[in-house]
């Protein structure tokens, strides 16, 4: 398991950001916490596999319902990704595990996170 944040960093609903890695092997992945319960996701939108927020941890629309994505104003849901307004509507973010532990979020995935970053990059499609 990796540690992602402690849980008493996030507001209900809010967001964290955090990158592991650099260059090819870079992931960055969303924490988000909602109804009491945290989600992470890989930081970049399906429509065109750019980063959601503009501004660091500017990821929620101002009422916070939803994640949206500063590039092009695609509408995601907090507990699911799915994507239900702009250009990618029916897509979704990328969904990594995640267990809560003594206080902590951590990522709970079998690769690496090098891996995974490499694995998104290779399934990009234009």
């Amino acid at each position: 398991m990796i540690f992602l944040c402690r849980v008493a960093e996030l507001s209900d609903p809010g967001t964290k950001n955090v990158v592991f890695g650099e260059g090819e092997d870079e992931l960055d992945v969303v924490i988000v916490k909602t109804q009491g319960t945290a989600y992470a996701y890989i930081n970049s939108c399906p429509h065109q596999f750019i980063p959601l927020e503009t501004f660091p941890n500017q990821f929620l629309t101002s009422d916070k319902r939803h994640l949206i994505c500063s590039g092009h104003g695609a509408l995601f849901e907090l507990a699911t990704g799915l994507c239900t307004q702009g250009p990618c509507v029916g897509q979704a973010l990328d969904r990594l595990k995640t267990v809560e532990c003594d206080g902590g979020i951590y990522l709970d995935e079998a690769l690496p996170t090098a891996v995974i970053a490499r694995a998104k990059r290779a399934s990009r499609r234009w």
